[in-house]
């Protein structure tokens, strides 16, 4: 079974908070699939809608339609590549989960990603003007409208840090928040917050040390606009110049998602082989595992409808109820090993001109936590 990077799974879109409570999913092999939610007690594995590219990954995203000054929820299925002869990944769009076996695009001529290349971070906008993809140190904007790369950031390489990665990727209404990865044992991993152009020398333009000397591995919103960022010895909570530790734990927590309250939940990798979910709450802070399952998946899909939460983890998707953390149904009879899950739609303003990725408490999760390699060391 092919690896998927830790630091990836986050997509997103570590992906919380959107209007419909259907999963999609993808599987190594690009299978496109769907979990169909229409209440708390029906549930239906509808199987391969679309058979895509191996390794490809979904995400749902706004889209400002700018026809009739509205907006819309799209579904974007990305083929990473790293043959950089090429111009980048490519990608295929849906109008929605009922569409799924049909794309917008011409899969002969999907669109492509330019400087895009292996599997991207992905975190889109409230206004639905632009979608944000990291791979690699660089965080690229592309606009929706045209997916032409309008903007890029990219975190500058240094004799201590020769390789940093980005890990994570969220937005609110006036920042870009990106959690870099240094990658050496003696510099503190930094989140670094840039304008909705990434432009480093905006007034909005920051970096803040994560301090803790262990390696990080992604990051979300929970309540109150709190970040919090998973590392190898637990979660904290960070702002600028300060990093409060909330849970410790004795494995990297490597995907995070906000609950129901001023809590979240969140996935350790013990090894390559055992992931296991907790829920910390004000009143828990020291939980035992809900699931653990074998297997390199760990991704988590937040639904505000019903207040399910998708779990992948291990070579499974399990949906757990948010108010008392039971299962609802496991799925594990998949053809292939599920590698990305997304929320089937997502919510925005497209009136609103400043931009937000409305991810964990801030609303939609969109690929947080989208994947590359199973590794929790640095690479």
């Amino acid at each position: 079974m092919k690896k998927i990077c830790l630091s990836l799974i986050i997509f997103l879109f570590m992906f919380c908070g959107a209007a419909s409570a259907h999963i999609i999913y993808t599987t190594e092999g690009g299978k496109l699939g769907l979990i169909k939610v229409d209440s708390v007690s029906s549930f239906d594995l509808s199987g391969t809608k679309y058979n895509g590219s191996a390794d490809s990954v979904v995400a749902s995203y706004w889209e400002n339609n700018t026809s009739n000054g509205a907006g819309n929820s799209k579904i974007i299925l990305i083929t990473p590549t790293t043959d950089t002869t090429v111009s980048g990944d490519t990608a295929v769009r849906f109008s929605s989960y009922e569409t799924l076996s049909s794309p917008i695009d011409d899969a002969s001529k999907p669109i492509v990603l330019t400087g895009s290349y292996g599997t991207p971070l992905i975190c889109g906008t409230n206004s639905g003007g632009s979608l944000y993809l990291a791979t690699g140190a660089s965080l690229r904007e592309y606009k929706t409208s045209d997916f032409r790369n309008y903007n890029i950031y990219t975190y500058p390489s240094e004799d201590l840090a020769p390789n940093p990665v980005i890990k994570a990727v969220m937005k609110n209404d006036s920042r870009v928040y990106v959690l870099i990865a240094l990658n050496n044992n003696i510099s503190n991993d930094m989140v670094v917050t840039l304008d909705g152009t990434l432009n480093p020398k905006s007034e909005y333009a920051g970096k803040w040390d994560v301090l803790t000397s262990k390696d990080t591995y992604t990051m979300n919103f929970i309540s109150d606009s709190r970040i919090v960022v998973g590392a190898d010895d637990g979660v904290y909570q960070v702002s600028n110049g300060s990093a409060k530790s909330l849970v410790s734990s004795d494995y990297p927590v490597v995907a995070i998602c906000k609950d129901t309250s001023s809590g979240f939940y969140y996935i350790t990798s013990e090894d390559e082989k055992s992931k296991s979910l907790y829920h910390y709450t004000t009143t828990n802070t020291n939980p035992s595992a809900l699931i653990t399952a074998i297997g390199d998946g760990a991704q988590l899909v937040k639904d505000s409808k019903y207040n399910v939460l998708g779990v992948m983890i291990g070579e499974q998707i399990t949906l757990v109820n948010m108010e008392d953390d039971t299962k609802y149904k496991t799925f594990d009879e998949f053809d292939e090993t599920p590698i990305s899950i997304a929320a089937s739609s997502t919510t925005g303003n497209s009136a609103d001109t400043s931009s937000g990725c409305m991810i964990g408490g801030a609303g939609l999760a969109m690929a947080a936590a989208l994947l590359a390699a199973l590794k929790y060391k640095r690479v």
